[in-house]
C-alpha cells in the first residue's frame, strides 16, 4: 500500500497552482468532522500556491487563513489520503480567481470558524437547523475556498445556508474538473 509520501512525491510534478487538495486524516477533529458529515472520507480542504516552483497550501485552519509549504502539510497526515482536483480553466482565469481569493484575506485576516463549523456539523450530524451567520472575519476551510471553486465552475452552489459547505461536498457535488490521485 502507498504511503501519502510516495502518493505525493508520484503526484508531486502533476500538481499546479490553483488546483484544490483535499484531505483525509485521522486526528481526533478529523474524525469528528468525517462521522458528523454523513461518514465522509474528507475533513479538509486548500488551494495550492506556487511561488517560484515551490507549492504552498493556503487555506482556513486553527490558526485562522494562511499558507503553508504543501510537502509539510501533506507530510503532517501520517496515514492519510488526499486527493487534487484540477479546475478545466486557463490558466488565466485560474490566476484571476485566485488572486481574487487572496486579496480578499490581505484586509480581512480571517480566523477559524469553529462557532458555525460546529453548528453546521450538528446540523449534518443530527438534522436540525441550527442557524449559521456567516462572518468576514471567521471562516472553516472548506467555505474559505468556496468563492473560489465556485468562480471557476469547479462545485454547484449552496442550496442550504444552514449547512455550510464541507470539504466532502467537493466530492459530492464537483463539476468541470480532473481528479488526480483516487
Amino acid at each position: 500500500m502507498e504511503t501519502i509520501r510516495e502518493k505525493y512525491t508520484r503526484l508531486r510534478p502533476q500538481i499546479k497552482q490553483g488546483d484544490l487538495i483535499l484531505f483525509h486524516g485521522n486526528s481526533l477533529l478529523s474524525k469528528v468532522i468525517q462521522e458528523s458529515d454523513q461518514h465522509a472520507y474528507f475533513n479538509h480542504v486548500g488551494v495550492v500556491g506556487e511561488i517560484a516552483g515551490a507549492l504552498f497550501i493556503i487555506d482556513s485552519n486553527r490558526d485562522g487563513v494562511q499558507p503553508a509549504r504543501l510537502s509539510d502539510r501533506v507530510f503532517s497526515y501520517t496515514n492519510g489520503d488526499f486527493v487534487v482536483f484540477k479546475p478545466n480553466k486557463t490558466k488565466k482565469e485560474i490566476t484571476k480567481a485566485l488572486s481574487k481569493l487572496l486579496i480578499k484575506t490581505d484586509y480581512i485576516k480571517p480566523k477559524y470558524d469553529f462557532i458555525n463549523g460546529l453548528k453546521s456539523l450538528i446540523n449534518r450530524f443530527f438534522g436540525v437547523g441550527l442557524k449559521t451567520k456567516p462572518n468576514p472575519n471567521r471562516v472553516i476551510c472548506s467555505m474559505f475556498v468556496l468563492p473560489y471553486a465556485l468562480e471557476l465552475d469547479m462545485v454547484y452552489p449552496l442550496n442550504d445556508m444552514n449547512n455550510l459547505f464541507y470539504p466532502e461536498d467537493y466530492m459530492r457535488d464537483l463539476k468541470n474538473v480532473t481528479v488526480i490521485g483516487i
